[in-house]
């Protein structure tokens, strides 16, 4: 019997411009460097530049979160993936600072756009936000 995974959502919010606007939900959603993509099939959703998102041709999204439980993973440029960690209530993301259940949890270091996740104080290209694991 084959278990369907769940579904999440990111929410891209701009305050400068007091709006808000939803991806599609997904089962994962794949950070590399400045882009997004959505699972399964990997489309890029999301563009960083000039210090905002781009998104569905809207600009000016400057951080996103997934109110969603949520786990999260990072990956190599092999595929090779870190720990699952969580899961989590909340996660939210501006300028590049993860914070999961409003905890410092990663950074994308610009320099190099590796994620330096804290709690192993590790170097990764991707972070992978997905519904948790079922037990």
């Amino acid at each position: 019997m084959q278990m369907s995974q769940d579904m999440i959502s990111l929410i891209f919010e701009s305050e400068q411009l007091a709006k808000t606007t939803k991806l599609a939900p997904a089962p994962f959603f794949r950070i590399t460097g400045n882009f997004i993509s959505q699972g399964p099939n990997r489309t890029v959703v999301a563009k960083f530049s000039n210090h905002f998102w781009d998104m569905q041709g809207q600009q000016h999204f400057t951080q996103y979160a997934c109110h969603d439980r949520t786990s999260i993973h990072f990956e190599d440029a092999l595929g090779n993936a870190s720990e699952t960690f969580g899961p989590f209530d909340e996660i939210s993301v501006a300028d590049g600072v993860v914070y999961a259940n409003g905890q410092l949890f990663a950074r994308l270091t610009e320099e190099t756009q590796l994620w330096h996740c804290y709690k192993t104080d590790t170097y990764w290209l991707s972070m992978i936000i997905a519904s948790p694991p079922s037990l």
